[in-house]
């Protein structure tokens, strides 16, 4: 009996001893590995549906899932970029399940489950809260159900009230495909009620998650904003539902907070998140547009975004096929666009690429210097807990106070009379420097790897220009923005690994790099002693 004993604990000791080397060998945290296995799987679920026949309407794309995997990362991240035209190659059952991944991932995958049982009146549990606190940001874990549940409602609203007004939009303004190459592939829903219907709930959904996802054409808005047709209804509609979908869980909670409280004849101050995204979103959203007419003012004779001119059709022969290419004449008059087109050109392309993805002008419109403002935007993205990506607002704030606390010789990091913690600190620039990383080696990786598929010409002027668009795509993926400088041919004939790769940086740009790459960091046991202290100099 005593054998036999020590034998069975001897067993349950080497067994412990593989759970532990197992749970070591375990990157992430339970919290944080669930929420990255959900999205994992929903990605793969969700290429898996849309690479069948019926589903996909494109018989070129017949069961390719890496294409379908491709549409799914992007929209289920809310990013927007495709490698096939969503409102051509896609049956009604396709861009339904498009639009349904948008939803989901603009909410969160776990997160829904707690809007679900807050629904229907069941109690949360404490692990599914903090899955939720973990995967749309709050700082009290209880009021993380409560937030939750009004920014749902919240957005359902905002997409409602969308719907109602683009039915009319949609409805009541007509398409101008006069500077459109392939106009079969434009979705006209003027006067026709089913058409505008779907277009308005697809859209108001699309808008209203950042997700960028467009029915109309392969060129986003741009039937809508060209020739006889400026639907600027539509346009502003798209604004105002983006903005809002940007603000983020946190900052609905506390405006509804504030509302309450004055009801109740009470004062509740706002959190610093809001703001501090409220600031940053601001001035971004008033710098940005004024940056890039400097920079298309300054650094060209004739601007497509401010002066008159008109496209001349042309093919050339390139890698022994014949392409059609666009090249833009200014008008020999010189003569600027009215003033109210151009300002609303650079307020909505500029705001759309903070977090949305729609335009109403192609992107290599825009000079070079704008191009890489706009990236640099892209890059910081929206607020943390919204439907955008990046790197996010406050990120952005707690580096520059940072900055500027070392300027101003401080030993803290403060912000409206609040001290930021220095671990938060610290995060915020692993954030930043890791996701220029992650940036800068996909682009290598990307102009390296799909040169000649992107590539329309092997001059070194034609190679910068290249690079510039990569930029701006991959910069996109990050921020799940959606611009496409690059047409879907272009997309699906660049290299397995060009792809793989962007959906990875589609799938940390939705999670953030908190959610992704810093949860490989575990915690470690308190150490009792510290090294000696040391200085260096720096730079």
């Amino acid at each position: 009996m005593d054998k036999n004993i020590v034998k069975d604990k001897k067993s349950i000791m080497k067994k412990d001893k593989i759970f532990k080397k197992l749970k070591n060998w375990w990157p992430f945290s339970r919290i944080t590995g669930r929420i990255i296995i959900w999205y994992l799987l929903s990605i793969l679920i969700g290429g898996f549906l849309l690479s069948i026949p019926g589903v996909i309407t494109d018989e070129n794309n017949y069961w390719k899932l890496l294409v379908g995997v491709f549409t799914a990362s992007s929209a289920i991240s809310d990013t927007g970029i495709t490698m096939v035209q969503t409102n051509t190659s896609y049956s009604f059952i396709g861009q339904l399940l498009i639009i349904i991944m948008c939803q989901i991932g603009g909410i969160g995958i776990l997160t829904l489950k707690i809007v679900l049982l807050a629904m229907l009146g069941k109690k949360v549990s404490l692990d599914d809260q903090s899955i939720a606190q973990s995967e749309r940001g709050n700082s009290a874990l209880s009021s993380t159900v409560e937030m939750i549940k009004d920014a749902f409602i919240f957005l359902l609203w905002l997409e409602i009230i969308g719907a109602f007004f683009l039915f009319f939009a949609f409805y009541f303004n007509e398409v101008d495909t006069s500077m459109v190459v392939d106009k079969t592939g434009v979705t006209n829903s003027y006067h026709d009620f089913g058409k505008s219907l779907w277009s308005s709930i697809f859209h108001s959904v699309s808008a209203t998650n950042n997700a960028g996802f467009d029915i109309i054409s392969g060129n986003s808005l741009l039937p809508y904003n060209q020739g006889n047709s400026h639907a600027y209804l539509l346009q502003v509609i798209f604004l105002c539902q983006w903005v809002i979908g940007g603000l983020g869980y946190p900052t609905y909670h506390d405006i509804k907070r504030k509302i309450k409280a004055r009801s109740e004849g009470t004062t509740v101050k706002f959190s610093l998140f809001t703001k501090l995204n409220f600031v940053v979103y601001s001035c971004l959203f008033v710098i940005g547009p004024i940056l890039v007419f400097i920079t298309e003012f300054a650094t060209t004779q004739d601007s497509q975004i401010l002066k008159n001119g008109d496209f001349k059709v042309s093919e050339k022969l390139v890698n022994g096929e014949i392409v059609s290419t666009k090249e833009w004449v200014a008008d020999p008059s010189g003569s600027w666009k009215p003033a109210y087109v151009w300002i609303m050109d650079l307020l909505f392309n500029v705001s759309s690429c903070r977090n949305a993805g729609f335009a109403t002008v192609d992107i290599n419109n825009f000079t070079a210097g704008s191009k890489v403002i706009m990236s640099l935007w892209m890059f910081i993205g929206s607020a943390p807990s919204s439907t955008a990506g990046g790197i996010r607002t406050t990120t952005f704030a707690i580096t520059l106070l940072a900055v500027w606390s070392i300027v101003r010789n401080k030993k803290t990091v403060e912000a409206f009379k609040r001290k930021i913690p220095d671990e938060v600190v610290k995060r915020a620039f692993a954030v930043v420097i890791i996701s220029i990383a992650i940036v800068f080696f996909v682009v290598i990786a990307v102009y390296l790897d799909s040169n000649k598929a992107l590539s329309t010409s092997n001059d070194q002027e034609s190679q910068n220009e290249l690079l510039i668009k990569v930029l701006i795509y991959v910069s996109s993926a990050f921020g799940t923005v959606g611009f496409q400088p690059f047409s879907n041919d272009q997309a699906q004939n660049m290299g397995w690994i060009s792809k793989v790769l962007l959906i990875i940086t589609m799938f940390i740009g939705q999670l953030g790099i908190s959610n992704t790459l810093l949860a490989f960091v575990k915690p470690k046991n308190k150490q009792n002693f510290t090294y000696v202290e040391e200085d260096v100099v720096i730079g």
